[in-house]
């Protein structure tokens, strides 16, 4: 028998009990991969934690909040998240290479088209799609383009985790070029080359670099759609540039030896992981947050009035809302202070003809903070 989530009623979305809000952070927490952080934060909350000995992991602390199928799928979460962390650091660091047979490993179909014959699944509730592609294609033509600027890289991006003092260490430069560059900056003895030793190696990793180009061509041209075949063409030959230059990373292509373009293809590789296990791109409370700003917005824009407050659910009230912009009441001090609107809260008593306001995030946790 399949597990399916509970549906939450309208009672518990209105007034969550201290349960549902542990569940609530609990996901955030193993979405983001804080693996320890969950772990610490099922033990001061009082819920069953799965047992990591490999010997007895059906051993649970007694609690009475979840089931065994619930603590189960949590136990799958927390394998999941430490497996996901790993492949992002991977990607982070410049090793796409073992980053790419991780994935192979654990969650192929990321990476490979489903077969013909491969169950489908339908939709059947409200889910977040994510933001970038989950084709197996792109997903592989990415990670083989980010190991082809890996390649060319002659300077060193190191990684420092959250958290962490030190960075991670650098994977070792492929390009020919990063020895003499390491040398000119005074990487010492071992950085140095002579002249005939220091011409091999550039033919070589030039090869290297060319082959690896003249790959990457040949498999966006095997495209079965044109319009795949056209977008990353035009990227190849944007991305292909690099090879001009003799320090990519001091040319006007250095946006692609960033730390950011890592990053970029870590977060679409991760969201993928996601999607082919069937969860969701985002956490369960940003799911929440964008959905409740989304239907406040659109109730504000077809001008919805705000309802008696007879009809309101207990406990209910509107979000908070700027004040009007005003002039600065000490026009002497020169203080932007005063020209500054800051969070007011609906008043529930008030009943008039107002349209409902829109949601805003940043002036409801401004406004909890301040009670």
């Amino acid at each position: 028998m399949s597990f399916k989530p509970r549906t939450p009623s309208r009672a518990r979305l209105i007034d969550p009990s201290p349960h549902d809000l542990r569940r609530l952070v609990l996901d955030y927490l193993l979405h983001n991969c804080h693996t320890t952080a969950a772990r610490a934060f099922l033990r001061e909350s009082g819920v069953r934690q799965p047992n990591t000995d490999e010997n007895d992991p059906i051993a649970y602390v007694p609690e009475k909040d979840m089931s065994d199928i619930e603590l189960r799928i949590l136990e799958t979460r927390f394998t999941m998240g430490l497996l996901r962390k790993e492949i992002r650091t991977l990607i982070l660091t410049g090793r796409i290479d073992d980053a790419t047979e991780l994935i192979k490993k654990h969650y192929p179909s990321v990476l490979s088209e489903p077969t013909d014959d491969a169950p489908h699944s339908t939709v059947r509730r409200f889910d977040y799609l994510p933001a970038t592609s989950t084709d197996p294609t792109h997903l592989a033509l990415n990670l083989r383009i980010q190991a082809f600027i890996e390649a060319a890289r002659t300077i060193p991006l190191p990684y420092c985790p959250p958290g962490a003092d030190t960075p991670l260490p650098h994977p070792p430069l492929l390009s020919a070029t990063a020895a003499a560059t390491l040398a000119s900056a005074g990487g010492g003895e071992d950085s140095v080359m002579t002249e005939g030793e220091g011409e091999s190696e550039s033919e070589q990793s030039n090869a290297q670099l060319l082959h690896r180009a003249q790959s990457l061509y040949s498999e966006v041209n095997r495209l079965s759609r044109a319009a795949d075949r056209a977008t990353y063409l035009v990227e190849l030959g944007q991305v292909g540039g690099i090879l001009a230059y003799t320090v990519p990373e001091r040319s006007p292509l250095a946006t692609y030896m960033t730390q950011a373009r890592r990053e970029a293809v870590a977060d679409q590789i991760d969201s993928a992981i996601l999607h082919h296990a069937k969860k969701l791109s985002v956490s369960r409370i940003e799911l929440y947050t964008r959905y409740t700003s989304t239907i406040w917005s659109m109730l504000h824009d077809k001008d919805i009035p705000v309802p008696p407050r007879s009809k309101w659910p207990a406990n209910a009230s509107l979000p908070p809302t700027r004040e009007p912009d005003t002039q600065p009441t000490n026009k002497s001090s020169g203080s932007l202070d005063n020209a500054i609107p800051t969070a007011k809260k609906a008043s529930p008593e008030k009943e008039t003809d107002e349209v409902l306001p829109r949601f805003d995030l940043h002036l409801f946790v401004e406004s909890q903070g301040s009670r």
